[in-house]
């Protein structure tokens, strides 16, 4: 049926349509630079003006092809790191932060990923101003900005999904990866600082493409000799966006090489690690990941071919494409909840999973929603896990060693 010129539905159709128009060029996120000079890059900022408190924030971004924005800002990320260390007294702690979907590097906005970080590198150095001798003494924080958010209007945001996780699969590349592995050898130039890697949502996702291949080459190596120290301290991923297969790829990979971790002392000692070297936190009250994650991923491999040779309990291929890593019981190593007010973090009876990468499902109220990255008992968490092994312990370093435990114990 063709609509005449004049009909009214037709003026309604049109009407609908420039209005649609107008929200979608008013509420666009623009392709852009956001921290262009120094001193938006490079800050020195105070806690509070009574502590004494205060830690440094760089800037590093990268443009929806993942390459550097301004590799200034690299650069100067590194000569920052190196002055830090050459000033400190019991080292620094770096930690480079991938943020995720529907955020950017903009320092203006009033909420989201980038004033999260700050408030948490706040607590940070509020902490180790008081720490005293055996911990980093200076934080450092890398906020790694992409542009996870396209769009301000909030209809239009829910809609983003396959194109910014896209684009995400795209920012895990070389750029990336030179980023990463800069930061943690310029930070680890001394041998007391520390380097933390996080991520966040489709961050977790940016954290673990980046890191996977060359993780995999570093347990490669490390089979042929008496181990290899790690490049960074602790790779922590909080409620990452990334499907299972990959998940559950890296983690039989890391069973059949028999990796596992040393703690290693500046006195000599050579001890087994009783923590992980990557860990990935899921809230079971994250709907993001658990809900709309499988349903977008289940729509966009609609005509994507599966294997079906796949023996129970190991879930299909098809189900561990369409889920998020934290969501498949299958891969999950620890539970984590609140019992008589304390955290408690326990293994999974017989896990399939008894790697170095904890997947760990925690309950809502260590986590209450994809965003709850702030809260006091999730922080009491990753606190915990850290500490096994020594993160805030200026003496120790992981190492990484494959094959049997007797070999190593063998071994000078």
């Amino acid at each position: 049926m063709r609509i005449k010129p004049n009909h009214p539905f037709r003026r309604t159709l049109i009407a609908l349509a420039l209005v649609q128009a107008t929200q979608h060029l008013a509420g666009c996120v623009g392709h852009q630079l956001y921290n262009a000079e120094p001193h938006q890059y490079i800050q020195t900022i105070s806690v509070t003006a009574d502590s004494g408190a205060e830690y440094d924030l760089a800037m590093i971004e990268f443009d929806d092809h993942g390459v550097f924005w301004k590799l200034d800002q690299l650069e100067d990320a590194l000569e920052l790191i190196e002055r830090r260390n050459s000033e400190s007294e019991r080292g620094v702690l770096v930690i480079p932060f991938v943020h995720g979907w529907k955020n950017n590097a903009d320092p203006d906005q009033k909420a989201g990923a980038l004033v999260d970080f700050k408030e948490s590198l706040s607590r940070i150095a509020s902490e180790l101003a008081i720490a005293g001798p055996g911990k980093p003494d200076r934080v450092i924080g890398v906020y790694l900005g992409w542009r996870g958010a396209t769009s301000r209007v909030w209809l239009q945001a829910q809609t983003t999904f396959f194109d910014r996780r896209a684009t995400a699969e795209r920012i895990a590349s070389l750029s990336m990866r030179e980023t990463l592995f800069r930061l943690m050898r310029t930070t680890r130039q001394r041998s007391d600082s520390k380097c933390m890697i996080v991520g966040h949502s489709m961050g977790g996702l940016i954290v673990a493409k980046t890191l996977s291949t060359s993780m995999t080459t570093l347990v490669l190596t490390a089979a042929r000799g008496d181990g290899m120290p790690m490049p960074a301290d602790f790779v922590l991923m909080l409620n990452p966006a990334l499907d299972a297969l990959a998940s559950w790829e890296f983690v039989d990979f890391l069973k059949r090489s028999n990796a596992r971790l040393e703690l290693r002392t500046s006195a000599g000692e050579v001890l087994e690690a009783p923590g992980p070297i990557i860990v990935s936190i899921t809230s079971e009250a994250d709907t993001a990941t658990g809900t709309a994650y499988p349903f977008g991923r289940t729509i966009s491999n609609l005509f994507t071919a599966f294997r079906s040779d796949h023996e129970p309990p190991q879930p299909s291929q098809r189900h561990l494409v369409t889920h998020a890593e934290g969501h498949v019981d299958y891969l999950v190593s620890h539970r984590a909840w609140v019992e008589d007010g304390r955290v408690v973090l326990e293994r999974v009876p017989n896990a399939f999973n008894d790697t170095p990468f904890w997947i760990i499902q925690v309950t809502s109220d260590i986590s209450s929603h994809h965003n709850d990255t702030r809260n006091p008992v999730l922080s009491e968490l990753i606190d915990q896990i850290s500490q096994l092994n020594r993160l805030y312990k200026t003496d120790a370093q992981v190492w990484m060693r494959v094959g049997p435990v007797e070999e190593a114990a063998a071994s000078p």
